[in-house]
This record gives structure tokens, C-alpha cells and sequence, in this order.
């Protein structure tokens, strides 16, 4: 089940935006730490700089994720996403024993066990937004980063429904990053955010808290300005792999 989490991530970013599936723009260029705006400013305008990035530049970018209950682990895996648009994706998931490839070149999407070495394939949707969609309901998990992302949508456009605070600074990852916390209407649901003090605003950490259910921590690191090749996005069987029908590749959590 949690081997796939991160499979939604892209998806909130991307359906509020169609129009991005029409052209590839001049990614936003990433600034040195010293040349960031602090926590101290609008932190409406420090999310949207996220937000525009995810929305209209090619992505590279890997996340570890782990969940606790009451200071049990219940799950830890990682994925690692390759975007650009207008249709192009591959994503390397794993956690546990599990671990999946899903490689879309536009007309075909795969999605490969390489412990079993099985791989099904189907017409590739016409955008990484309605890809992602569409593995997200063969893999029937949901996703708290796909919802924190949803809510940083609200923060952009200005939301009631969520309250959105400085809350200082931290190094993550070697990384200066402004600090804030999000929380839900209710105040059941709380994220605490880490944004690299950068001009793109580029997520550092993230964590999950909620009243009802396990705390859940990624952690992120980001390829500037990626050049992908265009084999990056073909899926070559290997030897001795099996082609199966998706329901074969055991997707559905149990």
C-alpha cells in the first residue's frame, strides 16, 4: 500500500492547470541560498513560487517517506519522479519488499515489477496529470502529500478554509529552508512545511500530523533545471520480464 504514496504527488499541481499540457516553458532559474526571501515574508507569495515551478517546468526530484504511530513505524519507502510535459513521465517507487517503474513516452504507459518481473502496458494518457490520475486509481492508495499540495492550491488562492504561518527556519538536507504551518479548518489536520530559501521555493521536508491517524515525514531533494535524454521515457523489456495484464501485477493494496 504506502509503496505507492508519492504517485499522487504531481497530480493536484497539475489538473488545476490543462493549460500546461499545451507548451514547455523557461523553467524558473534556481537562486543561491543568499539571494532568498525570509520567513518573514508574505508566505502566500513564498507557496505560489512553488507552485508556479511544479506547474510549468520539466521535474526531477526524489522523496523518502516514512509513517509512525505512537513512535512505531508502520511504513518507510522512496520514489523518485522524472517529468516533462507535454506527456512525458517515469517514476521508481519502493518500500518494503516493493518497488515499481511506471514510464509513460507519450503513446504507451508501462509499469514494471522488476521482482517479478512482470510488466503491463496501456495507451498513454495525453498529459502527466491524467497518467498520474490513472495510477493513482489502479494503486487505490491516497495521499497526504497529494492533499497538503491540494491545500497549498488554497493558499494561492486565498482559502478561508485554511490557516497558513511563519514559523522560523531550519537546515534540511544542508539546505536553508523558511519554516511554516498549515493547518486544516477544523485544526483535526496539521502539516509542518520546510521551503528552500530559493526563488522557486522548492520543498525541503514535509510533515503530516493528524488527530485520528499516523504522522507522516518526507523529506525532498531536486535536480535544478533537469535535461532529460529521450530513452529516459521508453521502456526496453528486460530479458526474461513478462508482459501481463495490469491486475497481475498485484497493485491494489491489500
Amino acid at each position: 500500500m504506502p509503496y505507492q504514496m508519492l504517485l499522487n504527488l504531481l497530480v493536484a499541481w497539475m489538473l488545476a492547470s490543462p493549460s500546461i499540457a499545451q507548451a514547455q516553458t523557461e523553467p524558473p532559474k534556481l537562486a543561491p541560498s543568499d539571494s532568498a526571501t525570509s520567513a518573514s515574508s508574505e508566505p502566500v507569495a513564498i507557496f505560489k513560487r512553488l507552485h508556479d515551478y511544479l506547474k510549468s517546468s520539466p521535474l526531477d526530484f526524489g522523496t523518502s517517506f516514512d509513517a509512525r504511530t505512537q513512535g512505531e513505524e508502520l511504513y518507510r519507502g522512496s520514489a523518485h519522479f522524472l517529468i516533462r510535459q507535454p506527456n512525458l513521465l517515469r517514476i521508481e517507487t519502493s518500500s518494503g519488499h516493493r518497488s515499481y517503474i511506471a514510464i509513460s513516452d507519450g503513446k504507451v504507459l508501462t509499469i514494471y515489477n522488476p521482482h517479478e518481473r512482470k510488466f503491463a502496458q496501456m495507451t498513454a494518457p495525453d498529459t502527466p496529470a491524467a497518467a498520474l490520475s490513472l495510477l493513482t486509481g489502479e494503486m487505490g492508495v491516497e495521499s497526504q502529500v497529494l492533499d497538503f499540495l491540494r491545500v497549498v492550491d488554497d493558499v494561492v488562492a486565498g482559502s478561508d478554509d485554511i490557516k497558513v504561518a511563519a514559523a522560523g527556519s531550519g537546515t534540511i538536507g544542508g539546505r536553508q529552508c523558511d519554516q511554516f504551518t498549515v493547518v486544516g479548518r477544523m485544526g483535526d489536520i496539521r502539516w509542518e512545511a520546510w521551503l528552500e530559501k530559493s526563488e522557486v521555493a522548492l520543498l525541503c521536508k514535509l510533515v503530516y500530523q493528524n488527530v485520528d491517524g499516523p504522522t507522516q515525514t518526507n523529506e525532498f531533494s531536486w535536480k535544478p533545471n533537469p535535461v532529460f535524454s529521450q530513452e529516459t521515457f521508453v521502456f526496453s523489456p528486460p530479458e526474461g520480464s513478462t508482459k501481463v495484464d495490469v491486475g497481475s501485477l498485484g497493485l491494489a493494496p491489500p
